[in-house]
């Protein structure tokens, strides 16, 4: 079975959506470590990613970029709304909230029970789960000195697999 790339904002708002209908808070870091957790899942589990984008190695771990930048206006506070942009659409403007688009609804489901998982742990538990896997500690100069190239496919499905009993996916 495969699955569809998605834009990463798109992910974003899978998650958020996900977080807001369990009524758990969710920030930009927490938001960043459940991302490339699930992107690990789905390199795992179907040999492709689902997000459609890089992950950089910053200080407190994998960050996708484009992701941080759209909701780093609200810090280290919750994000309160799902990522939109206005559209002209038959000479109308309208707000459009990008949304997974998978063929396959078992696949949403089966993606939704992971990040209900991983959400379960605290932002600084996962942040503490990447920066004690080889892939963040072995680079930990050139992330402090903003010189680290980005995560591979295969650090983030290894960091994935190395930690699936912490993060509750066993």
């Amino acid at each position: 079975m495969r699955i569809a790339i998605q834009e990463p904002i798109a992910v974003a708002n899978f998650i958020i959506e996900i977080a807001n209908e369990n009524k758990k808070s969710i920030t930009n870091l927490k938001l960043q470590k459940i991302m490339f957790f699930l992107q690990g899942y789905c390199l795992a589990r179907y040999g492709e990613p689902i997000i459609n984008g890089n992950f950089s190695k910053w200080k407190y771990g994998p960050v996708q970029v484009s992701v941080y930048d759209e909701f780093k206006i609200y810090a280290s506070g919750p994000i309160a709304h799902l990522s939109s942009k206005i559209v002209k659409k038959d000479n109308k403007f309208e707000f459009v909230c990008e949304k997974l688009n998978l063929a396959d609804k078992s696949i949403e489901s089966e993606l939704t029970a992971v990040v209900k998982k991983i959400m379960k742990k605290k932002p600084w538990e996962l942040v503490d789960i990447t920066h004690n896997h080889s892939s963040w500690k072995n680079f930990r100069s050139d992330i402090m000195n903003h010189e680290a190239i980005d995560y591979s496919y295969e650090e983030i499905e290894s960091c994935y697999k190395d930690n699936v009993d912490l993060l509750g996916l066993q």
